[in-house]
This record gives C-alpha cells, sequence and structure tokens, in this order.
C-alpha cells in the first residue's frame, strides 16, 4: 500500500531508523528504509531526512542531496528537509545553494527576513531554536526596548535574528563580543572553508550584520570575552546569550562575568547544554552549567532546559527576603 502525498511519519519507524544512526550504522539504516519503500511505502519528508543523514554518514553526499531534492520536487520540503539539504550542499561546496536552503530553512521558521536580506552563513548552529527563541521573546524576555549581550557571534545567524525578529521592532541595542578566530571545535574545517569563499569569519559577521539594515544597532567588541567582560561594569543587559568557547573553563568564566552585567529579573541563556569534549571530558560544556546552577541556585529560577539552558535573575529584594526568613 503506497503512503499518500502528506501521510503522517510513522514514528515508531522512524525512532528505529534513527536508533541505528546513533549506533554509527547508516548501512543498515538505508537497509532497513529501502526495505519500507519496496513494501510499498512512500518516505515522508522527515524519513527522508535520516536517509540523506546515513548516505552523508557514508559520504555519499551526492544520493543525499538527491533524496532531499526529490522531496523538494514533490512540494513536501519542511524545515528540516531544507535544513539538512543546506547541510548537504556545504559538503559539495555547494555554497550559494547551501545559502539559499538555510534561507528557505529559516523562512519556514518563521524567519522571513534571512531570505529577504540574504543571509550567508557556512554552518548554521542556530536556526533549530528558533522556535524556542520565538516563545521566549514572547512570553519571558518581554523587554522593550530590549539591551542584549551576545558571547561568541560566529557569523551573525543568532544576532540577525535578535535585529530582525526582537532589537529592530521594540528598539535597544546588541552589543557582539568575539575574537572572531573560532573555537577549538571548529579548527578542523573553519580555515578550509573561509579559504574556499575568499572571507573571514569577521568579514561573514559584517556582511550578515550589514545586511539587516540595522547595522547602527550592533556593537562589535573583538576580543575574548574573559578579557572584554570585566570592562563593560556598570553595565547592564536584559538579555545575555553564552555561545562562546564550550570548554566547562571558558563557560563558567563566561557566567560569573557575565552575572554582575544582567539586570535584575532579566534573562541569561546558555548554548549546547550537552556538548562534550570525549577527550577531555572534564571540559564538558554542562559540567560548568551544573556548577553555576548550584552555587548560584538562590538567585535563579530555571525557565527551560533542553538543548539550551533559559533562566531569570530573580530581583535582589527578593533574594534578600528569602535569606532573612532563613
Amino acid at each position: 500500500m503506497s503512503v499518500a502525498k502528506g501521510t503522517e511519519t510513522d514514528w515508531s519507524f522512524y525512532a528505529y531508523i534513527r536508533a541505528i544512526l546513533e549506533r554509527h550504522e547508516p548501512d543498515t539504516a538505508l537497509k532497513m528504509l529501502e526495505h519500507y519503500r519496496a513494501g510499498g511505502h512512500v518516505l515522508s519528508p522527515s524519513l527522508v531526512v535520516l536517509e540523506g543523514q546515513a548516505f552523508s554518514n557514508l559520504g555519499r553526499h551526492d544520493a543525499a542531496a538527491h533524496a532531499l531534492g526529490a522531496v523538494v520536487e514533490r512540494g513536501e520540503a519542511d524545515f528540516w528537509t531544507w535544513y539538512n539539504l543546506a547541510a548537504v550542499r556545504r559538503q559539495l561546496s555547494d555554497w550559494q545553494g547551501a545559502f539559499e536552503a538555510s534561507q528557505q530553512a529559516h523562512a519556514l521558521a518563521g524567519w522571513l527576513e534571512s531570505r529577504r536580506h540574504g543571509y550567508r552563513y557556512t554552518h548554521d548552529y542556530f536556526s533549530p531554536n528558533i522556535a524556542n527563541w520565538m516563545s521566549w521573546f514572547r512570553d519571558h524576555i518581554t523587554a522593550a526596548p530590549l539591551h542584549a549581550l551576545e558571547i561568541g557571534s560566529w557569523q551573525g545567524a543568532s544576532a540577525c535574528w535578535l535585529i530582525d525578529q526582537v532589537i529592530g521592532p521594540r528598539g535597544g541595542r546588541l552589543t557582539c563580543i568575539d575574537p572572531f578566530s573560532g573555537s577549538s571545535e571548529h579548527s578542523g574545517f573553519l580555515n578550509a572553508v573561509l579559504s574556499e569563499l575568499g572571507t573571514t569569519l569577521e568579514g561573514l559577521f559584517d556582511y550578515n550584520i550589514d545586511r539587516t539594515g540595522h547595522p547602527d544597532l550592533v556593537r562589535k567588541v573583538k576580543g575574548f570575552s574573559q578579557d572584554v567582560l570585566p570592562g563593560l561594569h556598570g553595565e547592564l543587559f536584559d538579555f545575555i546569550y553564552i555561545d562562546g568557547a564550550h570548554e566547562a573553563k571558558f563557560v563558567i568564566q563566561d557566567a560569573v562575568l557575565s552575572w554582575g552585567l544582567l539586570s535584575d529579573g532579566a534573562y541569561m541563556l546558555f548554548d549546547d547544554v550537552n556538548f562534550t569534549f570525549p577527550e577531555r571530558p572534564e571540559q564538558d560544556t554542562g559540567k560548568a552549567i551544573d556548577f553555576f546552577l548550584s552555587v548560584f541556585a538562590e538567585e535563579i529560577v530555571v525557565i527551560s532546559r533542553e538543548r539550551q539552558l533559559l533562566i531569570r535573575k530573580r530581583p535582589r529584594e527578593a533574594v534578600n527576603s528569602d535569606r532573612s526568613l532563613s
């Protein structure tokens, strides 16, 4: 029996294939998907995404692009189809195709400005967060104007989203801190990619910020956050995003140095809570975050903890009141 266009994913089968891929068995995953297809099924977009990942894991990026492209041609492509197609096109050094696929993914996530402004990101780590960010900035982080601080800007995706979706409409300012040299987790691929494109990390950031049409709303501070943050003493922010180097030794410094810059009742967001360093497990990101949460527990309200951690700084009066009652 064939599956009609738009039929929902068989999520139990999806989970089964995903588990196979997590065991690093892409050949087995492809065999099971082909068996499923031979039974008269048309793979849903979600299953084709897994098929594309299996092909890519085997270095068969052309096959992955073909599979995902077929979903696009059928008019069934969703956010994850375009997001993974962008990743495959990067592997094929089809940079314009990758940029356009990312923009399509962003548009489906509600970030229409990305396509309109023509943003260029060689690696898109931000867009899977868009749904949560839209919810958080609607229901929690409501300051207007909004003064935001970003530690680790990469190529400007989160910064551009903040300008387009929050700071542009509400007013305020965004301060971005980055040495624009890349972190340890980028060392294996970044320089080759940038050389191929004839640009630099900072060049891509500047290009994208300029494309927002509001570069005047962004203050770029080039340097390492541990050196820069003490110089911001006396400033206060409504939102601080910690997305710099992910080693625990850097994350804990960023958190502690930023805490005094966060207004009472304001919000701090940590990225990649579960990021690990298999050869240096003592530097796993979560170790720093958990320590910070434990020692500052009385001052913190946890809003959400998934891939990212959103916390709120309790007003000083509330903290002091609790202390007086204890």
